[in-house]
């Protein structure tokens, strides 16, 4: 039974080296306009490609919480010689949604909100996934095992994203870590902010190419379609073996007014605008 006092043990098992294990999901990529991702994507990240790439995934033995779904959109980016994601939303849903949630943002800085509901349906030859939140089907995606819509480009993307099948592959995931802080005007800000990279090795085990169907709507709280479908480049549906998160790198303090502009949307929703 749990106590409001934990032991010593339970404090060495938080969140030790978390692992998303046993994923099966889709992901993909897409060409969109170069103009507004460099808007979107804050300095000193560079974007690497005018592409947006992403997954929706079934998270079947996480570590740090029960199974549940997860969706994300990001840009390829740099800072220096690491290249890696630099995520715009991560939603997700299921039963332990709650707890990857405050996993990932409480202990990787990770821009996450829980969705309505993420929809995966499978045969072995098509995958369609849906993501809904606040009543709005933002992400509407159909995969046909066959051939990308541009294969060079997928082979690229979506194999650099993957690594060799059945062996370790290093990834980077970029994100702005930072505390809200109470003026004494009653106002809050942003402080202690910088720039962090996590670090990830993960095995792959599978990975079927296919055409990516892929339609974005945006809400209030959620703007998707800010990053257009300019033309699809292609998707695969992969499963992982297990992804350990086992690094986190503090590259550079940030300017809190520079950088408060890129932090509101992936975290937070209008609400607390006081709108």
């Amino acid at each position: 039974m749990a106590s409001y006092l934990s032991s010593a043990e339970d404090v060495k098992k938080f969140l030790n080296n978390p692992n998303m294990q046993d994923q099966n999901g889709v992901m993909f990529a897409y060409a969109t306009d170069p103009k507004v991702l460099a808007k979107l994507v804050p300095a000193p990240l560079e974007v690497v490609a005018p592409i947006v790439a992403g997954y929706v995934t079934y998270m079947g033995k996480p570590t740090f919480a029960k199974p549940y779904y997860e969706a994300v959109l990001y840009a390829m980016v740099k800072f220096g010689k690491i290249v890696g994601a630099y995520p715009f939303s991560l939603l997700l849903s299921g039963e332990g949604a709650e707890e990857a949630m405050i996993a990932g943002r409480d202990g990787a800085s990770m821009p996450k909100k829980l969705a309505d509901k993420i929809v995966f349906e499978q045969s072995d030859q098509a995958i369609h996934a849906e993501i809904v939140r606040h009543g709005v089907k933002l992400l509407d995606l159909n995969w046909q095992a066959g051939a990308p819509n541009d294969a060079a480009a997928a082979q690229q993307i979506l194999g650099q994203a993957a690594g060799k099948l059945g062996e370790p592959a290093e990834t980077a995931s970029f994100f702005i870590n930072y505390g809200v802080n109470q003026n004494e005007d009653g106002s809050n800000s942003f402080v202690n902010t910088e720039l962090v990279a996590t670090l990830s090795k993960a095995i792959t085990i599978k990975l079927v190419p296919g055409s990516l169907k892929l339609n974005l709507a945006s809400s209030e709280d959620d703007p998707f379609d800010e990053l257009v479908v300019a033309k699809p480049i292609g998707a695969a549906w992969y499963q992982v073996k297990s992804s350990i998160m086992h690094q986190t790198l503090h590259l550079q303090k940030l300017d809190p007014a520079k950088v408060a502009p890129y932090l509101i949307t992936g975290n937070y929703d209008r609400a607390m605008l006081n709108e």
